[in-house]
Order: C-alpha cells, then structure tokens, then sequence
C-alpha cells in the first residue's frame, strides 16, 4: 500500500461529499488530554498543520464567538496561518469552528474561504475516539489537499499524545 493510501486508512478517511472530509481515528490518550491537544496553544503547536510545516504559534479564546489562529511556517520561511471562530465549545467532547486561511497555503485553497470543522471525542476507558468533520471546502482538489493535512496532523496529535502518556495506560 502506497504511503498516502496507508495514511487515509490509518485515519478511516471518507468523503460523503466533494465539500466534506470525514474522519475516525482512536488514540491511546484518555479524553480529558485529546481535549486539551486540540485547545491549548502551547500543545497545538506541537502537532497542528501538515507535515511539510512548521507550526510556530498558536492562539486561542476557547469559548463560544471566541476566536483562534495557528501559524504555520513553511520550509521556505513563509508564514501561512489558518483562524476562525469558535461556533460551539462543550468540554471535553465536542468542538466546533470555522476554519479559514489568512493567504492561499497552496494553489487550490483560497484565502478567507470559510470552513465549518467539527470535532467530537469519545472516550473508551483510557483512549478516546476522534470524530471529526469539516464542510464548506471550495473544492474536490481543495478538500484533498486538507485530507493530506488533516492526516499529518492527526498521525502528529497521535505521536504527541503518546509522549504524554505514562506507558500502560494509553
């Protein structure tokens, strides 16, 4: 299986429609912590954005209307960040929230182009399920390049959560 292919499967991507991405993915982490991964800056920057990246900043205001940006760096030295706004916050197992980009990353992902990403978390004992979605993408191209994104960062949050839990309990 070729390595994008392998990618997809690890994280049981689908696309029920050309605007939206789909995907399931369980980590070895309990709730509590895939929660804060996905909303506490200083763990954002750990794992947040494609794998051909740099993420260097990340900012949140983790209530409903409250805003959020990540700054991503490329290998050139060209920052690209994505922001948006916080449409739903219910701790630990639900987030939604627009997601837009401040400049055009790539070619096929324009710039202010407004996405609607939801994430629900799931626990199961000491891991936790990832349900997560985004709509609104402008295009089939579009939402296959945030496919590769969206994939990179999940292997990542995944390498992230495992250095952060004791072994044993994952």
């Amino acid at each position: 299986m070729d390595p994008i292919t392998a990618q997809r499967v690890r994280n049981q991507v689908s696309t029920p429609a050309p605007d939206e991405i789909r995907i399931t993915r369980v980590f070895d982490a309990p709730q509590q912590l895939v929660w804060d991964a996905w909303t506490t800056p200083a763990m954002l920057v750990h794992w947040f954005g494609c794998a051909a990246f740099t993420t260097v900043d990340a900012v949140t205001d983790l209530r409903d209307g409250g805003s959020w940006r990540v700054v991503l760096r490329t290998p050139d030295g060209e920052d690209i960040p994505s922001y948006g706004t916080y449409t739903a916050v219910r701790p630990i197992d639900h987030l939604a929230f627009t997601h837009q980009w401040e400049k055009q990353p790539v070619y096929v992902n324009p710039a202010h182009h407004r996405t609607l990403v939801e994430v629900d978390l799931i626990a199961e004992g000491n891991r936790t399920r990832l349900r997560f979605r985004q709509t609104g993408l402008a295009t089939e191209p579009s939402r296959d390049s945030h496919i590769g994104g969206w994939c990179d960062s999940m292997d990542a949050l995944a390498v992230q959560l495992g250095s952060m839990v004791p072994s044993g309990l994952g």
